[in-house]
């Protein structure tokens, strides 16, 4: 899963790249993505824009950073989850509940990730959330495979077509979330989720 790979992301960045970062989440956050400028990034962080491109490009480098920084953070905190469970079923369980958990206490990230009509026109940035949504689904086709070596997962369909609809259904559930405005319980929505994709996958 290349956990030191995603430590090494967060430590290329400067502590002051950090800092704007975590300014620029907020702001999308409160107003969309649309409301990401440099002149209202610069006014969040109490310098000038100037000082703003010295630290980045531009406001398509920032976003790009934000998606990297998101990255490397659920992966690192998804380590010790997902070390600490034995059978496929069970590193699924923990990964499931986890990503439920961190969106609805999150739910900044949301807007983020899933903007990514936004990002149509920028392929760096489309690449940076296609790369997120595959290493995603990598990980949870990987623990379908474990779980019909073991025995707790159901071995007589193929993985690819299960993490597709593991992975569809939780985008689904956190979109509709996101698009009635983070109005209900997320990980309440989650659970009632995965009592049916345990029915749908257990042997």
């Amino acid at each position: 899963m290349c956990f030191l790979a995603c430590k090494k992301d967060i430590l290329e960045f400067s502590s002051r790249q950090i800092d704007i970062i975590l300014a620029a989440t907020r702001l999308i956050g409160s107003n969309g993505v649309q409301s990401l400028t440099t002149k209202n990034l610069a006014k969040e962080m109490n310098f000038s824009e100037p000082a703003l491109y010295r630290h980045f490009k531009n406001k398509d480098e920032i976003l790009k950073s934000v998606l990297i920084y998101y990255k490397a953070n659920m992966k690192e905190a998804l380590a010790p989850l997902l070390l600490r469970e034995n059978s496929g079923l069970e590193k699924l369980i923990s990964l499931f509940n986890f990503q439920f958990s961190h969106f609805h206490n999150n739910p900044t990230i949301v807007l983020v990730i899933f903007s990514e009509t936004s990002f149509q026109h920028n392929k760096e940035l489309s690449k940076a959330v296609l790369e997120i949504m595959s290493q995603k689904k990598a990980l949870i086709q990987s623990f379908i495979e474990i779980g019909q070596k073991d025995g707790s997962i159901r071995s007589d369909v193929s993985p690819l077509q299960l993490a597709t609809i593991i992975m569809g259904s939780m985008r689904l559930t956190i979109l509709q979330w996101r698009l009635t405005s983070f109005s209900e319980n997320l990980i309440k929505l989650g659970k009632s989720l995965w009592k049916t994709i345990d029915v749908l996958i257990k042997p």
